[in-house]
């Protein structure tokens, strides 16, 4: 091989797909090696693979602003959008594909500065090609660590074209190491299917392995590639080639739910079961999803805890920023909306609104309430899901103050964490975040909690979703049934009065899906994988909040739905404006745009246009 061709700069690390990127890879010291020196030496062998999870993306509060992008443009949450966060410009819609990488805004400041996802995942998937093309002759310290190392590789290739897929749509499918000079017109896109295809078939043959583990022992192994992982990436592929953004029209729901199925049973096979049981019952009483979301994973053959499949970062100063004004937290972060809080249903299952109509107007001020719920509008949050109170700090909630006393969250006009303009230690609608919110947290205190970013929750509702589309609806129940029983809910057809039909249970199941996994950055891909291409996500345009008034003289409350961003005049007790909408609604922003210049290139180059529509 002629060694200029295998020759990596420390100084320059060329990208095939983008022309000017220039990147760091440090793996040797003395500044420079040929491909050849670094597969001859065990340690550089294993370097080179521990390059190609290089600033693995931490996803959760990772992003610009310390927000989780994905949710605070999605219909659960609304973002203060302080320093520079990506939500306010998408919010306003002000997105451009022309100029800093930033202005992209979708996942600003993830994959570090300037840097899209695009240019993040393919340099990647770059070294990943060359390890894999080199690791069976490398110089490796056991033929175990290359059976094991191969198959990590190919699950992380998946993980990572899985991510771009995903955002994207049709990707190029690259499985081969490309030099310097690469011919750019032999390139053809991959439709969503062929690269699922693709996912699926290399998670399988990496599952073949017997030295690729199910589930990291040790805590430093948190973010490697493993069974599970690849368990789950054929589910999620499989679920979203299914969907009609990715569909192109074609049904593919039988063949989803076989492989849904076929992940579910796998990861149910080697010991993987739901959080059920509270350690810290003086905390967490018999909430156990709560304890499940806000600690961290333990790392054992035989951990505790046996539903995470991914965690990709531990966050412990998440109550500043996504916080309490009654902890000083320097931010309130993404205020859950109206429409979250409208979504969990009462105790005894039952949905305090419509599924199929929920609102009689378009910016959701007049809800249509199921009449035989039993809820209460003026004392709106007493019997409702336990999930509710894990994920949502309301008016008379208690949280910690910095005196680490137990303290009434007042939201109330006049109370201690009332609602107060553009202030951005306040709600903007009438709720604090709980998810991911240790309650021991406060200024003082950082109680660290691990980011799941793949559990078996989602597997078993991915499963169950499949089999709703093909009408195999008490296969549905069954996989639906384990993540009601954990709090204590009945199951959908165990609700007085409901009708199980598919079209209510594909409406129940997508409440369902929404509530258990709130704030996990999954609402936002499942409102674009659930539109057809083209069509706008009437549903995130309108957020709405709750106002409370406190009677001055016997102190009851009075609850008034209000849209987020009109103003209100306490003399009059009236709301006045058109409110603020989420412009990033429209149809081009069912995926994420490509950058103008790199458009601009490769239709140079291969003569189509990559980019994705309305951009």
């Amino acid at each position: 091989m002629n060694i200029m061709k295998t020759k990596i700069w420390i100084t320059v690390f060329s990208l095939f797909l983008l022309a000017s990127c220039s990147e760091v890879l440090d793996i040797s010291p003395d500044g420079t090696q040929t491909l050849d020196e670094i597969f001859k030496d065990e340690s550089t062998t294993g370097g080179y693979l521990s390059s190609c999870y290089q600033s693995f993306p931490g996803f959760s509060y990772r992003y610009v602003g310390l927000e989780n992008l994905p949710t605070a443009i999605s219909d659960d949450a609304w973002s203060i959008g302080r320093n520079g966060a990506g939500s306010a410009s998408l919010y306003l819609g002000a997105v451009t594909t022309v100029g800093n990488q930033n202005k992209l805004g979708y996942m600003k400041g993830l994959f570090g500065n300037g840097v899209s996802g695009w240019k993040y995942f393919y340099l990647r998937i770059r070294r990943i090609n060359v390890f894999l093309s080199r690791i069976e002759t490398a110089a490796v310290p056991s033929e175990a660590e290359r059976a094991q190392w191969t198959a990590e590789a190919r699950v992380l290739r998946a993980f990572y074209y899985t991510e771009l897929i995903n955002r994207y749509g049709s990707v190029y499918l690259i499985t081969e190491p490309t030099e310097v000079g690469f011919d750019e017109s032999t390139l053809v896109l991959s439709t969503y299917k062929q690269m699922a295809d693709f996912i699926i078939s290399e998670c399988r043959e990496a599952m073949k392995e017997d030295e690729l583990p199910w589930r990291p022992e040790l805590s430093a192994d948190a973010k490697r590639m493993t069974k599970s992982i690849a368990a789950g990436l054929k589910s999620k592929v499989a679920l979203f080639m299914a969907s009609p953004l990715f569909a192109d029209g074609q049904d593919y729901w039988a063949e989803a739910e076989a492989i849904c199925k076929e992940s579910l049973d796998e990861l149910l096979a080697h010991d993987f079961e739901l959080y059920t049981t509270v350690r810290n019952t003086s905390v967490f009483g018999d909430n156990a999803y709560q304890e499940y979301s806000t600690t961290t994973r333990d790392y054992s053959s035989s951990p505790r805890d046996k539903e995470t499949i991914l965690t990709t970062n531990n966050v412990s100063t998440n109550w500043n920023y996504q916080g309490l004004p009654i902890n000083n937290a320097t931010s309130a972060g993404m205020a859950p909306t109206q429409e979250l809080v409208d979504a969990y249903p009462m105790k005894n299952g039952k949905y305090i609104l419509d599924l199929g109509a929920p609102y009689n107007d378009v910016k959701h001020l007049s809800p249509n309430f199921n009449s035989n719920s039993g809820y209460d509008e003026q004392d709106p949050y007493i019997d409702r899901d336990p999930r509710f109170y894990a994920s949502v700090y309301y008016n008379g909630s208690t949280a910690l103050n910095q005196q680490n006393q137990q303290i009434e969250i007042e939201i109330f006009r006049t109370g201690n964490s009332s609602i107060m303009g553009s202030n951005t230690k306040r709600t903007q609608t009438g709720y604090y975040p709980r998810r991911h919110y240790n309650p021991l947290s406060r200024r003082g205190k950082n109680v660290a909690i691990s980011w799941r970013y793949m559990r078996l929750a989602e597997i078993y509702l991915n499963y169950a979703e499949c089999a709703i589309e093909n009408n195999h609806l008490t296969e549905a129940l069954a996989a639906i049934k384990p993540i009601r029983d954990r709090v204590g809910m009945p199951n959908l057809d165990e609700v007085e009065d409901v009708t199980i039909d598919q079209a209510n249970l594909r409406l129940m199941y997508r409440n369902e899906r929404r509530i258990e996994m709130a704030y996990e950055e999954t609402r936002y891909y499942d409102v674009r994988r659930w539109t057809s291409p083209g069509t706008d996500m009437d549903i995130i345009r309108y957020a709405t909040g709750m106002w409370i008034e406190k009677d001055p003289n016997d102190g009851t409350l009075s609850h008034m739905r209000f849209q987020v961003g009109d103003a209100y005049d306490p003399d009059t007790k009236t709301w006045a404006g058109d409110g603020l909408e989420k412009a990033c609604y429209t149809s081009k922003y069912l995926l994420h745009p490509h950058d103008a210049l790199e458009v601009s290139r490769l239709l140079n180059s291969t003569g189509v246009n990559i980019q994705n529509p309305g951009w």
